[in-house]
């Protein structure tokens, strides 16, 4: 190897690894700030010092390290007393959606409401993930009404089929024909649930909704509708 051909390959491997060390080190600032500074900066951007500020990554990168510390008393005692509505909203669609904990599904019970804003959303929907039928109520009460993408809405829409929630047939019908596929896609796999004796298979989204609307107009006129949607 000649002399040019060895200063090449040197600077590239010290290019590489300073790179390497510039990720390690945001990540490395990150895990060490103390948990409520990490809470004020997901309240308020612009807290968060300017090189990580505009990362892409850096709001999901704090997420993801309040999840892993699985403080789950702190977290709840903040999202009590705070009064920063954007704050409360990432902390609970940002890291208390993501941990699987009954303190948390205890808390959120008391949070339920029919604020059809991105808090209460995440909220609902987190209940509904455990099948809360409350949380299946308000859900289908303000159906497609919150301020979450198609694909977000896709995933409650699944929930009403996995618990076989019948009350929100009449609406799963109407996104038969959604522009979002997720949501269309969601919403047929759910009513098939729902009434697990219907075809598998569609000749189009037309087809699926007629088939659906004259099932939901049949059971309404057999079954007047119950206080409790939720096969058990």
């Amino acid at each position: 190897m000649n002399t040019t051909r060895l200063c090449v390959t040197i600077a590239l491997f010290l290019c590489c690894v300073g790179v390497a060390y510039a990720a390690d080190d945001w990540q490395a600032r990150i895990h060490a700030q103390k948990s409520p500074a990490l809470i004020e900066w997901l309240g308020d951007w612009d807290r968060v010092p300017n090189d990580l500020r505009d990362r892409d990554d850096a709001q999901y990168a704090i997420c993801h390290e309040l999840q892993t510390r699985g403080e789950v008393d702190f977290l709840l005692a903040t999202l009590a007393t705070s009064t920063n509505s954007y704050g409360r909203s990432v902390l609970v669609s940002g890291v208390l959606y993501g941990i699987d904990d009954k303190r948390i599904q205890k808390a959120f019970l008391s949070r339920l409401s029919e604020e059809e804003d991105e808090e209460s959303y995440y909220v609902a929907n987190y209940l509904a993930k455990r099948g809360v039928t409350e949380a299946l109520d308000v859900l289908n009460r303000h159906y497609y009404q919150y301020p979450v993408s198609s694909v977000q809405w896709s995933v409650t829409a699944s929930l009403f089929g996995k618990y076989k929630y019948r009350g929100a047939a009449s609406n799963l019908v109407e996104s038969l024909d959604a522009a979002s596929l997720n949501l269309a896609g969601a919403a047929c796999d759910s009513l098939q649930k729902i009434f697990p004796d219907s075809p598998r298979h569609f000749n189009g989204p037309t087809a699926a909704r007629v088939y659906f609307a004259k099932r939901v107009d049949e059971e309404s006129n057999v079954h007047p509708r119950s206080h409790s949607n939720v096969e058990r």
